[in-house]
């Protein structure tokens, strides 16, 4: 029973995790945002020799902005998760206490009074657990989400650098563009693998204090 406590510790110790390792993808994604809104000048400038790349601008910097997005919504989700997984661990703990003293003082006069108040913590658990699940389901999906955006974004880069064989002169700076978001989709991938490593740290103490 004492290292009860510590699962739960483990538990909010990943959650908080997953928001401080994706804290660094909204810097990157809104870096690859300017380099869209930045191209998208370029290649109005290269005119015709450009004009393959400028509807490719619209889909990076929308995919940029989703990726903020995103993360302002796992980050919020976490955050709920750990609020939840506290008052989880609250009502368990309560009800260990009531059960503990039913247990010792089974022949005390007052020992039925506790029922109304163990059944209450105990309701207070299941709605809990409840929560714990649907959060979690959320959070994990909000994740994939994010993993399937950066495989559309691998992509976009890949088209990217055919689009711009034609662009001459202009052909150099678009290529960057390309190359910056086919890092940034790896790079925020890592952080997403990193992400659903901590979730899993949370499902197993979730098992273990249930």
């Amino acid at each position: 029973m004492a290292s009860q406590p510590n699962y739960n510790e483990n538990k909010l110790i990943a959650l908080a995790s997953i928001a401080a390792v994706l804290h660094g993808v909204k810097d990157v994604a809104w870096g690859v945002s300017l380099a869209a809104k930045n191209a998208k000048v370029i290649s109005a400038q290269a005119g015709d020799k450009g004009m393959g790349f400028q509807p490719i601008t619209n889909f990076i910097d929308e995919i940029s902005q989703q990726a903020m997005k995103g993360v302002n919504e796992i980050s919020d989700e976490a955050l709920k998760l750990s609020k939840i997984s506290v008052h989880e661990q609250r009502s368990q703990d309560a009800y260990r206490r009531f059960d503990n003293v039913r247990q010792k003082q089974s022949d005390a006069v007052y020992i039925d009074s506790m029922s109304q108040a163990m059944d209450s913590v105990e309701k207070n658990m299941l709605i809990a657990n409840k929560d714990f699940k649907k959060t979690f389901n959320q959070l994990l999906v909000l994740l994939e989400a994010m993993d399937e955006s950066m495989l559309s974004a691998k992509s976009i880069a890949a088209v990217s650098r055919i689009v711009t064989a034609d662009a001459q002169e202009y052909r150099a700076k678009l290529e960057v563009v390309a190359n910056n978001l086919e890092d940034a989709a790896d790079y925020i991938k890592e952080k997403v693998r990193d992400s659903y490593q901590y979730l899993d740290t949370v499902k197993k103490n979730a098992h273990k204090t249930a």
